[in-house]
Parts: C-alpha cells; structure tokens; sequence
C-alpha cells in the first residue's frame, strides 16, 4: 500500500506550494556559477530559472538545429542529384535551402535567446510568429521532389 503507483502507471502527485510558489515552478539557488557563462546578454539577466524550463528550452534549440542541418543535406543532395544536368533550377533551389537553413539556424538562436532571457527575468514567453519558415521549406522541398521526378534521366 505505500507504493505510489498504480496498476497503470505513476499516481499523480499535486505540487507542493512554499510561500505560494509550487515547488516545480522555481528552484532557489544561492551564489553565483564557477564561472561565468556567455552569452552575458542573457545569463546575467534576472535569476536563474529552473532548470527543466532551461534544459526544454535547449532542447528545443537543438530542434531548430537539426532542421538546419537537414535543410543543407536536402542542397547538398539537390545539387549532387543534378551534377550531370545543370540548371538554373537545381542551383536555385539548392542554394534557397541553403538560404533558409541559415535563416533557419539564426532563428533557433533568436528563439533560444528571448525565452530564456522571459524564463530569467519571469515576464511571459515570447510568441512564435514564424511559421512563414516551415511553410518555405515545405515548398522548397517539394519543389525539389517535383524537380527530381519532372527531370528526365539519362
């Protein structure tokens, strides 16, 4: 009887409120790190927040990265795949991929930058106005698929 699961998983716990905070909603840590992190911009603002909100928000840069590395394999594959037929096309579209996956990489750092500078200084998460990106990189894609498939071989 003093196991906290169930026959279904974990039971669920309520949080534990202290002077009106939950417990998993802030981590008071005391003293400063060994030493200092850059970018300063955003480290030395407010306080330190808790960690999973810091860890979730890294990882969520880490996501915006791998869409930028799989946005330069996509021209990297674009233009091997028309290396015996060249084109304005296929350089054009290898090298708009290109162009969005810089794009794409600098506003993972944007992104990652203004949440944790909100997450420090406890004001509100930016918002997310760039889904004009990932309709881009749709297009651009697919007109790279159309392209494969439109340019006869041989």
């Amino acid at each position: 009887m003093g196991s906290a699961h169930t026959a279904r998983g974990a039971a669920s716990v309520p949080p534990v409120y202290r002077d009106q905070v939950a417990d998993n909603e802030v981590m008071d840590f005391e003293g400063r790190p060994a030493q200092p992190r850059v970018p300063h911009g955003v480290f030395d603002a407010g306080s330190e927040p808790d960690p999973l909100y810091t860890l979730a928000n890294e990882r969520t840069y880490l996501a915006w990265l791998r869409l930028a590395l799989t946005l330069l394999a996509a021209a990297v594959a674009v233009d091997r795949l028309y290396q015996d037929h060249p084109g304005g096309a296929s350089e054009g579209l290898a090298l708009g991929l290109v162009v969005l996956a810089v794009a794409t990489c600098a506003l993972g750092v944007r992104r990652w930058w203004s949440t944790e500078r909100a997450l420090r200084l406890r004001r509100p998460l930016p918002g997310f106005g760039v889904p004009l990106l990932g309709l881009l990189a749709v297009l651009l894609v697919g007109a790279g698929v159309w392209l494969l498939v439109a340019t006869p071989t041989g």
